[in-house]
């Protein structure tokens, strides 16, 4: 059986966090030229796999954006490359997380007006 109202919490917690790391990467290029500027990422998956681990419940993770630290003082440590590449698969998630919201919610409009 189907966790209607668990499987529409982590779809919810999914879409905040891919919305978090899609604007983390953006400000990231933006500044890929700024001297000094140490790129920001977004951490969700290893916290819910933690909380979820521990007995935890899905409704106590939350999307958390962290200044990546690496590199010496002054350099800039934003990869167009990689920050490109993170947008793509930031997307197709994205795409993958709404279809299925989307069906979820197909079901329920065919439940209750037959069609």
């Amino acid at each position: 059986m189907i966790d209607f109202d668990r499987d529409t919490a982590l779809s919810q917690k999914l879409l905040d966090a891919l919305d978090a790391r899609a604007k983390a990467s953006m400000q990231n290029i933006a500044n890929q030229n700024t001297p000094g500027y140490k790129r920001h990422e977004v951490r969700f998956e290893e916290l819910l796999r933690k909380e979820l681990a521990g007995g935890g419940s899905i409704e106590n993770v939350s999307p958390v954006t962290t200044r990546d630290e690496s590199g010496g003082p002054g350099e800039n440590n934003v990869s167009l490359v990689e920050e490109t590449a993170l947008l793509d698969k930031t997307k197709l998630m994205h795409e993958f997380a709404t279809r299925r919201v989307g069906s979820y919610f197909n079901s329920l409009n065919k439940a209750i007006f037959g069609r």
